[in-house]
């Protein structure tokens, strides 16, 4: 299976993807984090709307939401360019054949068309 690393991330291509997904529910709960930290600090600035230490926790709220932002589009950006490559080489499409031979039952043509498939590398 291909795998490629983002910072420390793992994203394998053909159907495995459970480590982009535990990477991405890693950056959306920050996320929702710092929105929920973001609405508390404006409930608190229509109470006091001129207090220069929650105007600065919401500056650094929504830095830390662009930079949370970023991330992901890196990370998501990257798992499609990785994904185009496996594309590209065939991987994919390999894999999915290849799966679906192995759904199509026991037998001499699944095992012929597996065969095939793997000969095709």
């Amino acid at each position: 299976m291909a795998a490629g690393n983002i910072k420390g991330i793992t994203i394998e291509i053909g159907g495995e993807t459970t480590k982009l997904d535990k990477a991405l529910r890693g950056i959306n709960s920050t996320s929702k984090t710092l929105q929920n930290q973001l609405k508390a600090v404006n409930q608190a600035l229509k109470l006091d709307p001129k207090n220069t230490e929650l105007l600065a926790q919401k500056q650094e709220i929504l830095s830390k939401s662009i930079e949370t932002t970023k991330e992901k589009l890196q990370t998501l950006k990257t798992a499609q360019e990785q994904a185009a490559a496996a594309f590209a080489r065939g991987e994919i499409f390999r894999k999915r054949l290849l799966l679906q031979a192995d759904k199509a039952g026991s037998g001499a043509s699944a095992g012929e068309i597996r065969q095939e498939i793997e000969q095709g590398r």
